[in-house]
């Protein structure tokens, strides 16, 4: 059976809703943490498929936490959708693929830390498939849309053409928004320590429902757009 190229599933995705779609071989996951290497998830993974949906830079004007907590968990459902889609129809074709959840629920989860880890680092899979280099928000940047971008990807157990690492810088280099800004002192620059981000980035409304009220990190970087 003829397994579909590189090409064509760049196509499908942007057929099902998909902004960008970069792939990495599963070489340049070498040094990723045990039990969060793709092998660990599939051990005949040969490529990972990351795929972007664009986060709409609207949504950070709004007042309302609301609205940005409802945008998100959309684009946590659309991009879940897609992955989901992508993986069945390469099994049709005789692969073996595995959707990767876009957001919870996580494999790991430290409660002590309050720190979670999902089934492999979708941010890092998008810097080794191209699609970006890590910001000091710990936000994938990209060219093209800056930070605003949602991941996914599948894993595969065939090879695929691969894409170029991104060669950009990400960040000015001397810039501090966002770690000055950041109200819960979470960011350092190279990494996010998890639960100080969460007391401050989720809460619950007195009706009930959980809501992210800060995004300052996304919504003030000079990145948050293209790289111009």
């Amino acid at each position: 059976m003829k397994f579909i190229s590189a090409d064509e599933i760049k196509y499908r995705v942007k057929e099902l809703g998909g902004d960008l779609c970069g792939i990495a071989p599963i070489e340049r996951f070498e040094g990723a943490p045990s039990r969060f290497h793709p092998k660990d998830v599939i051990k005949e993974c040969k490529s990972v498929i990351v795929i972007a949906i664009r986060f709409p830079i609207s949504t950070l004007s709004a007042s309302s936490q609301a609205a940005y907590t409802f945008v998100r968990n959309r684009l946590a459902d659309k991009m879940d959708s897609i992955t989901f889609q992508v993986s069945s129809e390469l099994e049709n074709l005789g692969s073996c693929a595995i959707p990767i959840p876009s957001s919870d629920p996580y494999d790991y989860w430290d409660d002590i830390r309050r720190h979670g880890q999902g089934i492999i680092s979708l941010k890092h899979a998008a810097v080794r498939a191209g699609l970006g280099q890590m910001g000091k928000n710990t936000l994938l940047i990209n060219d093209q849309y800056g930070n605003m971008i949602w991941l996914g990807a599948v894993l595969v157990d065939k090879e695929l053409e691969s894409d170029q690492l991104a060669t950009y810088q990400p960040c000015i280099p001397e810039c501090r928004i966002c770690l000055d800004a950041c109200p819960g002192n979470a960011l350092n620059g190279i990494s996010l320590e998890q639960r100080k981000c969460r007391s401050v980035a989720g809460k619950y409304t007195e009706g009930g429902g959980f809501v992210y009220a800060c995004n300052l990190c996304r919504k003030l970087c000079p990145h948050r757009e293209e790289i111009k």
